[in-house]
């Protein structure tokens, strides 16, 4: 199931065992929230965790502690972070997975793939990939109803953009301006631009706006702006190679949104807007860029150069493509 079905899934029935798998650490660690919420009256003395290393070299303490009975609750919960089992093992959850103790819930918390674990029988997988830009928006329209706060559509929108769609930092914005917004009971896009930190893939992603129509002197205000805001060169430099690198394959692929965002490993709304500014730039150009900023990337990695000479160069030969 998706991330988004599983609190209504949970109402209806607690499952006894389930695979969190995905890259969002938010909703990870959200579902696990939801589930604890559901079936502990008593976490701290019914609640276990334990490392994939540690589950991988004793297999046996897991199961041992799904098998003790829960105290002054109705159910026990056992965590298994970052766990990809050995074959032997995954047979031993199968076994587990057929026959479950009543009164124990497994979850096991993953951010990479889990096929030999999701393909068991009674094994309930919830998906907590990124969200698309439906999901982030129904989730900070209901933060913001729990406190009374309206959330603008133009200022969900924002957000979003802002935080690049990173749910973690997504909350933290939001918490923020349901706050700052608490008298007016109303979060406005002109809020948003008060109060909200710009991600860098942002600010990056403004300035080669400016620089895809020439705008030379806003792309220079707004990389400087972004060098103030952050102080990291570096990060500027690599969030800079690999929006170029973005839409120098967006410009020539020839694959479909969905099957484009698998290969560059994103989201496909991000494939549509890259899209649209792609656009604006010929394939030539987009080459012509990568290509220096990558060179001069190997010269710092090579010594043949300084960081600070290797970022502004790859900046300057930007802003003058």
């Amino acid at each position: 199931m998706k991330f988004k079905e599983l609190k209504k899934s949970l109402a209806e029935k607690v499952s006894p065992v389930y695979l969190l798998t995905g890259d969002d650490a938010f909703f990870l660690d959200y579902s696990v929230k939801l589930i604890c919420g559901a079936c502990l009256s008593e976490p701290d003395l019914n609640l276990s965790v334990f490392e994939g290393a540690e589950a991988k070299a004793d297999i046996g303490a897991v199961f041992s502690a799904l098998g003790s009975f829960p105290f002054m609750s109705d159910k026990r919960v056992v965590i298994i972070k970052e766990y990809y089992p050995l074959a032997a093992d995954v047979k031993k959850l199968k076994q587990y997975a057929e026959e479950p103790n009543a009164s124990s819930v497994l979850i096991i918390k993953n951010s990479g793939k889990s096929d030999q674990i999701s393909s068991i029988s009674g094994v309930v997988t919830v998906d907590c990939s990124k969200g698309d830009e439906t999901l982030i928006a129904s989730w900070i329209y209901g933060e913001g109803k729990k406190y009374g706060v309206v959330f603008m559509p133009e200022a969900v929108r924002k957000i979003a953009e802002f935080c690049r769609y990173d749910m973690t930092r997504i909350n933290g914005e939001v918490g923020k301006l349901i706050s700052y917004c608490a008298e007016e009971k109303v979060v406005t896009e002109e809020a948003v631009e008060e109060v909200c930190s710009k991600d860098t893939d942002y600010e990056v992603y403004k300035a080669v706006d400016f620089i895809a129509d020439k705008r030379r002197d806003k792309a220079y205000e707004a990389i400087r702006e972004t060098l103030g805001n952050t102080g990291d060169s570096q990060r500027l430099f690599v969030s800079l190679y690999y929006h170029f690198r973005t839409l120098l394959y967006v410009s020539v692929s020839k694959e479909d949104d969905a099957a484009l965002a698998k290969s560059l490993g994103t989201r496909d709304f991000v494939v549509r807007k890259s899209r649209a500014q792609a656009k604006k730039f010929t394939p030539k150009r987009l080459m012509k860029i990568v290509d220096a900023l990558s060179r001069y990337d190997e010269a710092f990695k090579q010594g043949r150069t300084d960081q600070t000479s290797a970022v502004w160069n790859g900046i300057l030969t930007v802003l003058v493509s």
